[in-house]
């Protein structure tokens, strides 16, 4: 027997030997889909396991969003794309577009998986219709069927399994009064899809049957109630951490904060199987494509995810960003996002100043104008999202834009582009969390700087509130480079605090512990809970030499 051990010894090193060990630290190669240099992951700063932010939380199969629903459209949208389900619904009952022949649509009852919240994904995802821009309209890809269209203007409806290139097989949205949507057909705008009660199909008609109800996929509102004051986030990944084991919460994959584009639905106060590490506390409610918040109307969230490709452990998409965007004072209210290498290099800065389409327009800034003594400054920076030009262009969303003071705050050696340079300097490979705030009350810091409300013109609208303090929060494993997620550290192998300065801070002021506060008690100040996915991170306390201050 002892003789048999040593021969299968020699026999995995002579089979295995030559293959590198994985070592905790940037050295390492990750163990992730789609890290070349240059694309995700910067050259010479691929992230190790650990390192892709939220590498080792990248999220598992029971990430995937099990409380997406489809819910009835109630709005119209300024985009249609996204994934529907076609329904003639009267009452209780809900019959779905399903199945196609010799030019009529046939329906299935699905009445009884409709619930408040709407249809779940499970039940819905079969019939699922998927909306994309194309020409002047759109195509409609209804799953078991294939592109549907109009070729003759009769009563009927065509169907192709290629990709159409006709008006014939576009269509336009238009959502009427008393929950209807007209589907039009781009070629013969006379006809609508509609419903025959008579004959039970789907089918165009001039407008002598049944008006369609169309559900579209978007988060369980959940029967969640608040967190902090003002909304609060969670949401992450689990592996991020937490495995939450909730649905929502907060991360999502602490990689990169990775998610397939499927948003997370964050549940207050707990660290929710979506878990992304950086998010606080939110409980909102889905109406039409808008995220608000459950406690104050005022407040709209939206889920950024990468747009140029760039994917995290597991080969799903990046994620970039959260934003908590106040309808009252037209300017962010946070922004929570990771930090890591791999977001930092691979495309320059895009200036691509824009509206947020997620968040809606009229409560944003009109143009890129500034005023009130301000200029544009980022809540998540360029600079630290430039690992695709498709990708720092959503940072130029205006929903990341906060006024700021041009001369001393935001500006070469100002208040805030001082903390910002340190902050860089914790980017780290296990991943740095950050939630970068605005507060909206007078304030004086421990420096006694002081700054009181005030109400300015910026971004082409008279109503706007300039902040009176910017706050980062930062956590983070201790070593930096220890290839753990933070779901399994302890607490004392985390560091969090937050970073707080009036907006009054002057020129040449270095970071200082007199710029430290910890978490729980900036969470008393704003309202907010934060990093709810990782219950076990010393949020009530803070050390400044563990910052090197």
């Amino acid at each position: 027997m002892r003789a048999l051990k040593i021969f299968t010894i020699i026999l995995a090193i002579i089979l295995f030997g030559c293959q590198p060990v994985q070592l905790p630290n940037d050295t390492q190669k990750p163990d992730v889909e789609n890290t070349d240099p240059g694309e995700n992951n910067p050259e010479g700063e691929e992230p190790g396991d650990n390192e892709e932010p939220g590498d080792n939380e990248e999220p598992g199969d029971n990430e995937e969003p099990q409380e997406s629903y489809y819910v009835k459209v109630a709005q119209s949208f300024s985009d249609w794309s996204g994934d529907y389900i076609i329904t003639y619904t009267s009452g209780s009952s809900v019959l779905v577009l399903s199945s196609y022949s010799d030019t009529k649509g046939y329906g299935v009852e699905i009445g009884s998986k409709l619930t408040s919240q709407g249809i779940h994904s499970n039940d819905g995802d079969q019939y699922k219709a998927v909306v994309e821009k194309s020409g002047n309209g759109y195509t409609i890809n209804v799953s078991g069927i294939g592109y549907i269209g109009l070729e003759s203007a009769k009563n009927s409806v065509n169907m192709t399994t290629t990709t159409p290139s006709s008006d014939a097989y576009r269509w336009t949205f238009s959502y009427k009064d008393g929950g209807s949507v007209w589907i039009t057909n781009l070629g013969r705008s006379n006809y609508r899809l509609q419903w025959n009660a008579s004959a039970n199909i789907f089918r165009c008609y001039t407008g002598s049957q049944k008006e369609l109800t169309i559900y579209r996929r978007g988060i369980s509102t959940g029967s969640t109630t608040g967190g902090g004051n003002s909304g609060n986030a969670g949401g992450g990944n689990d592996d991020e951490g937490n495995s939450d084991s909730g649905d929502n919460g907060g991360d999502t994959g602490g990689d990169n904060g990775e998610n397939d584009g499927d948003i997370p639905t964050p549940v207050p106060g707990q660290s929710g199987k979506y878990g992304w590490y950086e998010l606080p506390v939110i409980s909102y409610s889905q109406s039409g494509s808008y995220m608000i918040d459950n406690n104050d109307q005022n407040l709209y969230y939206a889920h950024h995810m990468c747009a140029g490709g760039e994917k995290g452990p597991g080969g799903k998409t990046a994620r970039n960003y959260t934003v908590c965007f106040s309808a009252k004072h037209h300017v962010p209210v946070w922004v929570a996002a990771p930090r890591h290498t791999m977001y930092q290099s691979g495309a320059s800065r895009t200036d691509a100043y824009a509206k947020d389409p997620s968040i809606p327009s009229d409560i944003q800034y009109n143009s890129k104008s500034t005023g009130g003594g301000c200029n544009k400054g980022h809540m998540l920076g360029s600079a630290e999202r430039l690992s695709s030009s498709a990708t720092n262009k959503q940072v130029f969303y205006y929903t990341n834009i906060a006024p700021q003071y041009t001369d001393t705050f935001n500006t070469g050696g100002g208040g805030w582009n001082t903390l910002e340079d340190w902050v860089d300097g914790q980017v780290c490979s296990d991943t740095l969390y950050v939630v970068i705030g605005a507060y909206f009350e007078k304030y004086t810091d421990r420096r006694g700087y002081t700054d009181s409300p005030a109400t300015i013109s910026y971004g082409g609208r008279s109503d706007v509130s300039r902040p009176t303090m910017f706050y980062y929060i930062l956590m983070r494993t201790k070593k930096g480079s220890s290839g753990k997620a933070l779901k399994d550290c302890t607490a004392s192998e985390i560091k969090c605090a937050a970073f707080v300065r009036s907006h009054k801070t002057p020129k040449g002021v270095s970071v200082s512990e007199k710029d430290l506060m910890s978490v729980s008690d900036l969470e008393k100040i704003t309202g907010f809970t934060y990093f709810p996915n990782v219950p076990q991170a010393p949020k009530s306390s803070y050390s400044a030499s563990d910052w090197g201050l």
